[in-house]
Parts: C-alpha cells; structure tokens; sequence
C-alpha cells in the first residue's frame, strides 16, 4: 500500500494507471556511411552527423567531383533510391582498422541504425570488422561491395579470395557485386564512372522497406542512377556466384540495371535470405523496445499475460501485413509464457522467459513450371 493511503482516511481511492500500450515497430531504413569526406567542419570531426538528402551531405561534405573516395557516390545512390535519413562518419583513412573500429564505436551509440555500408573497401578483413558489429548490435544490416574482378568464377581471384574470407553464421550481412557505372560528374567528361553498389542496395533496401515491408526481399529492384554493370553475366555464372552467396546486379536486355539477388554471407540455410534476417531483426528490436514497461514489473501471472497479450497484438499485424507465412495467426507464429519456462528458480533470479517462434515469409527464388504434353495440347501449371 502507498504511504500516502496510510496517512489518509478511511475510504475508497482511484488510482490511475497507464496501461501497456500496443508495441510500435522499429524503423528499419536508417542507413550509416563510413568513408573519406572531401570537407570536414572541426564539429563533425570523430562524430556520427545525420543528413536527410543529397544537397545536406553535399553541402557539409562536399560534391562529388573532385571527391576523393566513394563515400558521396554511395551516399548519393542511397538517396536517389528512396532512403530518407543516413548518419554519415567520417574517418582518415578507410584502410585503417583502427578507424573503423572508432567509427563503429560510434555508431554504436546510435540505436536507429539499421544499415551499415563501408562504401569501396573489399579488403575482407575490415568488412569483417562491420559484420562483427552488426552481429554483436543485432538489430543493423552490412551491406558490403565486392571486389572488382575479371573472373569473378576463378577460385584464386579477387572475388573468391573476398568471399572465402566473409563469414557471418547469423546472415547480418551480404555481398554485391559487380560495381556499377553512373553519370560522371564532371561535365566535360562523358564517360560513366565505376562506384560500388552498396549505397544504391541501401536505398532500394529503404525504398522497399516503405512501400511493402522489410519482409519484401530488396531483389529484383531497380538501381536508380546506375547507367551499366561493371560486368555482364549469363545466367550459369550468375548461378555459380549465387551459391557463393553473391548478390549480382544484373541488367537483362532493354532494361535497367537490378539487384538480381537477396542472400546473406551465412554458411547455413536458417538465415539464408536477407529479408528473413532483417524481418527477425526488426521484431526482435520491436519487442525490445516495446517490452520497457514490463522491466520491474511485479513477476506474476498478470504480467506473463500483459506480455503474451501485447506481443500477440504485435506480431498479428505482422502476419497480416504479409511477413509471416500461414492461413491463420496460429499458423504464423506463437507465444509462450509459463510455468515450465518461468520456474521459482527462473523467477527468484528477477527474469522472465518468453518463447516466441515465427515462420517468415521466404522470398521465391524459382518458379517451378509443370509441363504436360499430351495429344488434346498442353498444360502449364507453376509450383
């Protein structure tokens, strides 16, 4: 009971109390650049500084020409493909793991981040450095560019030797390739300049993100701004990259210039697909954030239902919007809280346990067509 009762009257008291309210997902479309700037203000200096379009980093960071790595390229890309909000972290030297390291510290102290791009570097140990950050955050995605190569099929390669080297087992990253020509920017020059991809995946990443769902996988999307592919494939060598886990972008006849796959760096199948591994990202930090109030909460049974009630509610919409596969919520994904997960030992050492389990919706990479012959004509029937 409160003092202020046992100091008062006999009587009956009201006593308002603000209910748990419905979990809002998190954002998953914020994206973080770090790279070599071409102008630096003293107060940007070892900081993380958002910018919400191209003229705001052009003009804290300078323009393209005359830049001096592929950081405005990238972050130029981000924006023409739909991305809205981008912290931009400047360093001395991308090619310094000490660097990085500050940068990401950095950009840990930034709980919107959802994407990470160190746009051109391909030396694999510092791509390692991004993944590593996004496993141990779990709630961001390192979109990373893949080596410039000839023969992106020779095991002693480039490419290869890159990806032989690239391993997240929780899929918190994924590799395109190959770089991208855009407009050059310099107007007495007409040829087209050679960038890599990752900030035009992030942007269409964003893009998609806001107009269907971070369940959509980010494939099969145009790369606005991109003229050409810096190397044209068929689609046997395309099939051999894509069981290395190497994202292509890919420009079929008459058309523009796609991501043309959506696969993480993972070794295993659970995380296999982009999509998936962002989907459960954002659920997971949805309910980190949206579950505070339960934090000191008396742990009873009122509580365990207060959870199961509003994770339920959450995840519902989820299903409903198409992220989880099944005809029904029951289908789709459950939620437990009890007895045998929250035994007096469990709940004497102030903890709660909630199962959640989920069925992501997993993006279709073959449509299988059914073909029957036969003397009235022919069937055609997709599976």
């Amino acid at each position: 009971m409160s003092a202020s009762y046992e100091a008062s009257s006999p009587g009956v008291y009201i006593e308002e109390v603000t209910p748990a309210g419905p979990i809002a997902g998190e954002g998953t479309s914020v994206a973080a650049f770090i790279g070599v700037v071409s102008q630096l203000a003293p107060k940007d200096a070892g900081a993380a500084t958002p910018v919400t379009n191209w003229t705001a980093y052009a003009s804290r960071f300078g323009e393209l020409l005359g830049a001096t790595s592929m950081l405005p390229f990238a972050v130029r890309g981000f924006f023409e493909n739909g991305g809205t909000l981008a912290y931009v972290v400047p360093v001395t030297d991308v090619d310094k793991a000490e660097d990085i390291d500050a940068a990401l510290l950095l950009l840990s102290r930034r709980s919107d981040v959802s994407i990470v791009c160190l746009p051109g570097v391909v030396a694999a140990g510092l791509q390692s450095k991004v993944l590593e950050h996004c496993e141990a955050m779990g709630d961001r995605f390192a979109v990373l560019d893949g080596a410039r190569d000839d023969d992106p099929l020779l095991a002693s390669g480039p490419l290869q030797q890159q990806r032989d080297h690239l391993l997240s087992k929780n899929g918190f990253g994924a590799l395109y390739w190959p770089w991208i020509k855009v407009l050059n920017p310099d107007p007495a020059k007409t040829d087209p300049v050679p960038v890599p991809p990752s900030g035009h995946v992030a942007g269409v990443m964003a893009r998609i993100d806001s107009a269907v769902g971070v369940h959509k996988a980010p494939a099969n999307e145009v790369l606005r701004g991109a003229l050409d592919v810096g190397a044209p494939l068929n689609d046997e060598e395309q099939g051999q990259l894509n069981k290395r886990n190497i994202n292509v972008i890919r420009q079929f006849p008459g058309g523009p210039p796609l991501v043309w796959g959506a696969r993480t760096l993972t070794d295993g199948t659970q995380w296999r697909y982009v999509n998936v591994r962002r989907l459960v990202s954002y659920i997971e930090d949805s309910l980190r954030v949206g579950l505070r109030w339960a934090v000191f909460a008396p742990n009873n049974t009122a509580l365990w239902k207060g959870l199961e009630r509003t994770i339920t509610e959450f995840l519902t919409r989820v299903w409903e919007a198409g992220a989880l596969f099944g005809a029904t919520s029951k289908d789709a994904f459950y939620v437990l809280v009890n007895d045998e997960l929250n035994p007096p030992a469990v709940r004497a050492l102030g903890l709660v346990v909630v199962e959640v389990g989920l069925a992501p919706t997993r993006p279709a990479e073959w449509v299988v067509l059914r073909i029957g012959l036969w003397d009235g004509g022919a069937r055609i029937t997709e599976g």
